[in-house]
């Protein structure tokens, strides 16, 4: 069986791109890259246009570029770009697949260990994972109280949005997995407990992910400069205490 990633990525995370690339391409078949000039909040921003341009990519990995429909709202926008590459997969014969962004990173021997589990059992399809949210650094992290998807079953009536029914996400009212990237996979779907490493808060320009986030992070603007202000070992912050570790994936930005 043939997996791929798929990860949507805009300039606010352009940095990360190349590092998730690498670090994807460890356990995948190929890696789809969905990209837009315009935000979901329809900035232009041309970085990852100029990172296509200057950068030569590996035969494995497909640039797409998907601008968002105005009228839409940034979750249905974001949806949209998800669904774009799942079709996209289809058409080129993948039967796994990984929904991502781009600062979003797991441990390879762990997923090539799924990536074959899900192969042979026929009831199997799919996984979800808990995440560790980094702040500012690649070494600074702390648990997220969040669920995400690990690698799922590509069948032809697969995709993604705000589906509730999916295993995981809600535990009792409260959502546990983001609204845009939910399967509408009913069944078969198991809780590992090896966490994705979600470089959330690790940016040149915070500012560039907070006005453009998809999650409406504006709200809080003010709690995310203060926690990237203060990240140290031992630091409370909204997520939890902040903990040092190696940077595993060798992000430099």
């Amino acid at each position: 069986m043939r997996l791929t990633s798929i990860i949507n990525v805009w300039a606010d995370c352009v940095e990360l791109l190349p590092f998730c690339i690498a670090n994807h391409l460890k356990f995948c078949d190929g890696v789809i890259v969905v990209w837009s000039q315009h935000s979901n909040h329809f900035v232009k921003n041309d970085a990852v246009l100029e990172y296509i341009l200057a950068n030569g990519h590996d035969s494995r990995v497909e640039f797409v570029q998907l601008e968002p429909m105005k009228g839409l709202k940034p979750l249905a926008n974001e949806t949209r770009k998800r669904n774009h590459g799942i079709e996209i997969a289809k058409k080129k014969g993948f039967d796994q697949v990984l929904i991502s962004d781009a600062d979003e990173f797991w441990y390879s021997d762990t997923m090539n260990q799924l990536k074959i589990e899900l192969e042979h059992e026929e009831k199997l399809n799919g996984f979800v994972h808990p995440l560790r949210v980094f702040i500012k650094s690649p070494t600074l992290w702390c648990e997220d109280h969040t669920l995400v998807p690990g690698i799922q079953r590509l069948t032809k009536k697969f995709y993604v949005g705000n589906f509730s029914h999916y295993p995981y996400a809600y535990e009792g009212l409260t959502a546990r997995i983001d609204p845009s990237r939910r399967p509408n996979t009913l069944t078969g779907i198991k809780y590992v407990g090896v966490p994705m490493s979600h470089m959330s808060y690790v940016r040149k320009d915070i500012d560039l992910k907070i006005n453009n986030s998809s999650a409406n992070l504006k709200k809080s603007r003010e709690a995310i400069h203060e926690q990237v202000r203060n990240a140290v070992p031992g630091y409370k912050s909204g997520y939890g205490i902040l903990k040092e570790c190696p940077n595993y994936f060798n992000i430099v930005i």
